[in-house]
């Protein structure tokens, strides 16, 4: 399992240094000593908020595709837990055993509802009962609308946007918070919080609710 952001995982850490403004928004849904799993935790940026009387070392998972971030978030937190994975897989945890599951800047990486279900019922799985689902999605810029409306990429939601310095193209998938309500829905959690955030993510906060 290799992913491209194995090629520069140093340069992009640097990038990756300070946490977002929007983490703030996740604080006030997260309580002391929650076990939390991040997905797509590359350097472990979202730790940096977590103060250890909140969540103490070792109740904190990561897990990314990435093993060159995934050995960077290692050596910052070297007594939490990384893990390699992918969100089209099952995630690597057993069912009802986090308190909070956040994914910053992850699931515009899912290119296709059936992905995005994956990392949704995934969450959904490995919370427990009334446990706490934080995410962002990027809010893709209006600037390249055009160069994927030509190419047909607007009509099937994944859009290729250059990235970095190289300005390599990457492929997002462009997420609405109408796309959200639905699939949050499908996946049996209920949204206590969707605001796009400065205009530039999507933020969410939902909670796992039990089978009916």
């Amino acid at each position: 399992m290799k992913s491209e952001y194995d090629e520069f995982a140093k340069d992009f850490s640097q990038t990756r240094k300070n946490p977002w403004p929007e983490f703030e928004t996740f604080l006030p849904f997260i309580n002391r000593d929650d076990r939390i799993l991040d997905l797509g935790c590359g350097n472990g940026r979202f730790r940096q908020v977590l103060e250890k009387g909140l969540i103490p070392e070792g109740n904190y998972f990561g897990m990314d595709i990435s093993g060159g971030l995934l050995e960077i978030a290692r050596k910052n937190y070297p007594k939490d837990h990384f893990f390699r994975g992918a969100f089209e897989q099952r995630f690597p945890f057993g069912n009802n055993n986090f308190e909070v599951v956040s994914g910053i800047a992850s699931f515009h990486h899912c290119l296709s509802v059936q992905e995005q279900m994956n990392f949704l019922n995934e969450s959904w799985r490995v919370l427990k009962p009334g446990g706490k689902l934080c995410l962002t999605t990027w809010i893709l810029p209006k600037k390249f609308f055009w160069s994927n409306f030509w190419k047909g990429r607007v009509f099937t939601k994944n859009w290729i946007i250059p990235f970095g310095k190289e300005k390599l193209p990457r492929t997002y998938r462009n997420v609405s918070d109408n796309d959200l309500k639905n699939l949050f829905k499908k996946s049996g959690f209920e949204i206590l919080k969707l605001e796009k955030f400065k205009g530039r993510n999507l933020v969410v906060v939902a909670e796992k609710q039990p089978i009916k």
